[in-house]
């Protein structure tokens, strides 16, 4: 795009509602806990103790956390063709692997005491754990063990509760985020703009409701176009663009800027290779490969899928096609509703029984770095597929799988967007036989 054209560029930011303002000045931290906290009083053991004198103010906000999908794990989606409740304890499309039959891993960042070996629909409000999201010390990690909670001053990181940081959320988000610990340690020009320049928080646009009224329309509207309206542009051949073309592509032109990002997992080559590291500029190392065949990798090009928020996943017992790439997640095929949108990829290579044909979820170590037991491939399949209540034939292999995840996160400033031959012409990103084009569209106007 000539650079005249790139001038003419401009989004009309609207004004935040002032408790977005609030949210997004509030700098985290001990010396900014919020007033009352800091009177609080009592012998603190345990986390539970913390909660506990927390519900003598804060009853109702337990009751509305036990309420949300940060505790159930599900919401309503639309999946394989049906609109149902569904989350992570449903899901086996994080590479199969079942929750409920590895807690001490997968629910480690659930915000309950303990964050495992509970049960989710009759615990009480004094099991919500309030340090997860409400901590400002940077002191506490949720799903400590009790040795490591006991070396902390409770009593501290009681009074110091305020109101919760990206830091906070990004302790159990950051995978999927794809934003840094703070989005405050990447390079200049990799920060989410959002953040960088304008303070924003995840709680800017994570709502509770998960929605907010457009400032243009009066309406309900989620994403982007609750403050930049549905024609951000001022030109308007790119406004027509965003009837079929969601913001986050043009807008979001590589995922994993900020922080290297997983690319794939090969267990194949689990303990087998030693780790990779990158020497970064502060003297740090950043691993790029590890000891359990997790691959990372940085500024890595999107997919471009067609999208309307609703997916096609793998089900428990599905049978696959050794030979071929079974597909975990994607999302639905092409709709009424349907943007053109931009999606990470995460390869697997995994195990599957090979007399059923079906995906292993095996069960993982309880602890440390190490994610398989070296107790090997059969204990740990025939005890998974114990759990999840499917038969084990004995005999297993290794399949490859890829998920197709959304990317919201990254947002590149505006003088960084995608320009128009980056998506058009023959060098272009886009993939228009795989969209279901005939050819570049540009070239049928």
């Amino acid at each position: 795009m000539a650079p005249k054209m790139r001038r003419q560029l401009v989004s009309r930011t609207l004004p935040f509602l002032l408790g977005a303002l609030l949210l997004t000045t509030f700098q985290p931290g001990p010396a900014h806990a919020l007033e009352p906290h800091l009177r609080i009083k009592g012998l603190f053991r345990t986390e539970r103790d913390v909660t506990v004198k927390c519900l003598e103010c804060h009853r109702d906000q337990a009751g509305e956390i036990r309420r949300s999908s940060h505790w159930s794990w599900k919401r309503q989606r639309n999946i394989n063709g049906k609109q149902t409740w569904f989350g992570k304890k449903d899901s086996l499309t994080g590479f199969g692997i079942d929750v409920g039959s590895n807690p001490e891993r997968c629910m480690a960042c659930h915000i309950s005491i303990p964050p495992h070996d509970i049960n989710l629909e009759t615990a009480g409000p004094d099991m919500v754990n309030c340090l997860v999201c409400h901590d400002t010390t940077n002191t506490y990690r949720p799903g400590a063990p009790p040795e490591k909670i006991a070396g902390l001053d409770l009593l501290s990181l009681a009074r110091s509760a305020g109101i919760p940081s990206i830091r906070n959320c990004t302790a159990c988000h950051f995978a999927d985020c794809g934003l840094a610990g703070t989005d405050h340690t990447a390079a200049p020009g990799q920060k989410d703009v959002h953040m960088a320049r304008e303070g924003f928080r995840c709680q800017t646009c994570h709502l509770r409701s998960g929605h907010t009224l457009s400032r243009a329309t009066g309406t309900e509207q989620t994403g982007c176009v609750t403050c930049h309206t549905d024609a951000p542009h001022t030109l308007t051949e790119l406004n027509s663009h965003g009837r079929t073309i969601a913001c986050q592509t043009c807008h979001i032109p590589v995922y994993g800027a900020s922080s290297p990002t997983l690319i794939s997992w090969n267990w194949v080559m689990a303990g087998k290779t030693a780790p990779l590291f990158r020497k970064e500029p502060d003297g740090t190392n950043t691993t790029l490969f590890n000891r359990n065949g997790v691959r990372t990798g940085t500024n890595l090009i999107p997919a471009y899928l067609w999208d309307d928020g609703s997916d096609i996943i793998y089900t428990r017992g599905k049978r696959v096609r050794p030979e071929s790439l079974t597909i975990l997640q994607k999302p639905a095929d092409r709709g009424a509703a349907s943007k053109i949108a931009p999606f990470k990829r995460v390869y697997a290579t995994q195990l599957y029984d090979a007399k059923y044909r079906y995906l292993i979820s095996p069960v993982l170590a309880a602890e440390g770095p190490e994610l398989f037991p070296a107790s090997g491939w059969n204990e740990i399949a025939a005890t998974g597929m114990k759990a999840i209540v499917l038969p084990y034939s004995g005999q297993y292999g290794f399949v490859p799988t890829v998920s197709f995840k959304r990317i919201n996160h990254g947002v590149a400033p505006a003088e960084n967007a995608l320009d128009c031959l980056e998506c058009h012409g023959a060098s272009g990103r886009m993939r228009w036989d795989r969209l279901g084009y005939g050819g570049d569209p540009m070239h049928s106007k």
